[in-house]
């Protein structure tokens, strides 16, 4: 066989690859979204139920995040301190 041959039989092979792999892949993407639609169409996300209000005042909403007592954040301090004394000396 001649180099030009080889050469073309290369390409045509690598076409049909690569066309191979692109075709399959946009069928992957519209089978995926296919299957998203129909999901959600059958199986819609359940709507958290509201709680029902009675006659009582609200109660005050919660903080962002945990609350930390002074004994805790005292305990903390002194840990952070510990820490960096440790590591300036050592």
């Amino acid at each position: 066989m001649r180099e030009d041959e080889l050469f073309m039989q290369g390409v045509e092979l690598m076409l049909f690859g690569v066309s191979t792999v692109v075709i399959f892949l946009s069928l992957l993407v519209l089978a995926i979204g296919l299957a998203s639609r129909v999901i959600q169409r059958f199986f819609p996300e359940a709507v958290p139920a509201q709680p029902a209000r009675q006659g009582r005042s609200p109660v005050a909403p919660r903080t962002s995040g945990p609350t930390v007592d002074a004994q805790r954040s005292a305990v903390i301090a002194a840990a952070v301190h510990q820490h960096r004394q440790r590591h300036r000396n050592g």
